[in-house]
Formats: C-alpha cells, structure tokens, sequence
C-alpha cells in the first residue's frame, strides 16, 4: 500500500489542502483503495483546525475539512512513508536532517513540475490565499500520474 504524506508549516492550510486534493483524485479514478494519504506540519506547537481561508477554499471546489485536526510530523510514524511532498524547500532540507531514514522520500511539491520551488505560505508573504490555493491544485493535478509512479517506486 503507497503511504504518501503532504507536509507544509502548521498543517493548517497547504498540507491539508493537498492532502484533500489528491484523495479526490484517487478517489475520481478509482484508485483509493490500497493508498494512505495524510498530512502533518514541519513545525506544529499546538492542534488547531484548518485556518477558515483554507475552508472556505476546499469548500468552494466541493471538499470538506471538517474534523481535520493539524499534527506535527513527529505525531506520526514514519516506517513506510513511500514519498513525502513538502511545500517549502527549508521544510526540505530541516526534514533530510532530522529524519535520514527519509532520504530519496522527501521531494518539494513543486520538483514533480520539474523545478524547485517554495510555494508560499500565505500567511507569512501576504500572497493571495486563492492563488497559493490554485497553485497546489494545479501542481497536484498536472502531475498526479507522476506522484503515483513515486510514491510506488516505479520512477
């Protein structure tokens, strides 16, 4: 079973989001069954729910963050984490260091268009919430079949 984590800074927003996106995917072309895909933050102090700009974002493309619970990435095991999707490169990097058992599983969202990238963090740079919000949908969607393949080993 392919275990793919999205990880951003508070696990409030980007992370989940992505999380909520690719389920969708998996679940449109028939291919959820056999997956475990979570979310979890680089930098979490305490559980919160999803930020109401990353609701309302999931809400408008008919997804649901109700429940969700943010977790900090030492909250979770990760034996068997396939592939790791990170959204900043500092996430990256701080992430390799901490947790060797994860190099060649950690890639920046970004790296499956080809180049890498921080996709920011709308609450630290002020970029529009609904562009960060479409930025990771498209990255997600452009290159699902490409996530795939990774996190299955076949790339």
């Amino acid at each position: 079973m392919p275990r793919l984590v999205f990880i951003c800074t508070k696990n409030q927003s980007r992370s989940v989001l992505a999380e909520t996106f690719f389920k969708r995917l998996l679940k449109e072309r028939g291919l959820a069954n056999g997956w475990q895909v979570e979310s979890a933050g680089s930098w979490v102090d305490e559980s919160t729910p999803a930020t109401a700009e990353a609701i309302a974002e999931a809400e408008k493309r008919g997804y649901s963050l109700e429940g969700h619970i943010s977790r900090d990435i030492s909250e979770i095991s990760l034996d068997g984490v396939d592939l790791m999707l990170v959204m900043e490169e500092g996430q990256k990097e701080a992430i390799l260091l901490e947790y060797s058992q994860l190099k060649g599983k950690v890639q920046l969202l970004s790296e499956m268009s080809g180049s890498a990238y921080t996709i920011p963090d709308p609450y630290l740079t002020n970029e529009p919430y609904e562009a960060v919000v479409l930025e990771i949908e498209e990255l997600i969607n452009t290159n699902f079949e490409k996530i795939i393949k990774l996190a299955k080993g076949e790339v």
